[in-house]
């Protein structure tokens, strides 16, 4: 783990990048978050989707399953935010495809510099989630505790895709941010059950897993 003093400076520096941000002119982002939270533009993100509706990660030794577990359908929720090797040893991820590829993402971290929000959720086999953007709270972050809020949509998926409206899948995001902590003591989430643009136009469809760096995920 990185000294108290760099870390001090790294977090200035988030705080920042974080403050341009806000200052960019974008009327999204100005009129989407209180004034103490500032939106975070060159962020990495990995996302993917276990069409078998098991749980990705749990802080708990074991993996419920949700054929056999009443409680599955719960516990496929999860939201975490990773400031250390030891935030994500405290993690125990499925041995599956999906669940993999958000583990990988994170242990690909170097926590001397970035962190990680990391998002479970069900959802209908027909929809899909999409990531709309994150920002951190500039007061705690000022005393080394990183609190995350990730804003997120839901929509239809392409008229293409082959799914079954009885069937419930689980997706995951893990975005990385260029902000390093000490800790993180909370992290939010929003939900919108639309996708649509301010213009009344829903979003793009982007069929990728891995978006660049600032770029959106569908």
């Amino acid at each position: 783990m990185a000294d108290l003093p760099r870390r001090r400076a790294l977090l200035a520096a988030a705080s920042g990048i974080a403050a341009l941000a806000g200052c960019s002119g974008r009327d999204s982002a100005s009129n989407s978050y209180p004034s103490r939270n500032r939106p975070i533009d060159d962020y990495e993100l990995e996302k993917a989707r276990d069409e078998t509706g098991s749980v990705l990660f749990t802080q708990s030794d074991t993996l419920p399953s949700p054929p056999s577990d009443e409680r599955a359908p719960q516990r496929r929720h999860g939201r975490r935010v990773l400031t250390g090797e030891s935030s994500l040893s405290e993690l125990t991820f499925a041995e599956t495809t999906p669940a993999e590829t958000l583990r990988s993402f994170c242990a690909a971290t170097d926590f001397d510099a970035a962190s990680v929000y990391l998002l479970a959720t069900p959802v209908d086999a027909c929809r899909e989630v999409r990531f709309r953007s994150v920002s951190v709270e500039r007061d705690e972050l000022a005393d080394g505790d990183l609190h995350t809020h990730a804003d997120f949509c839901q929509t239809y998926r392409p008229a293409g895709v082959d799914c079954d409206l009885d069937e419930t899948h689980t997706v995951g995001f893990a975005i990385r941010i260029p902000v390093a902590a000490d800790r993180s003591t909370g992290a939010g989430r929003g939900m919108s059950g639309s996708c649509r643009t301010p213009s009344g136009r829903p979003e793009a469809f982007n069929g990728s897993v891995t978006a660049p760096i600032g770029g959106d995920d569908a």
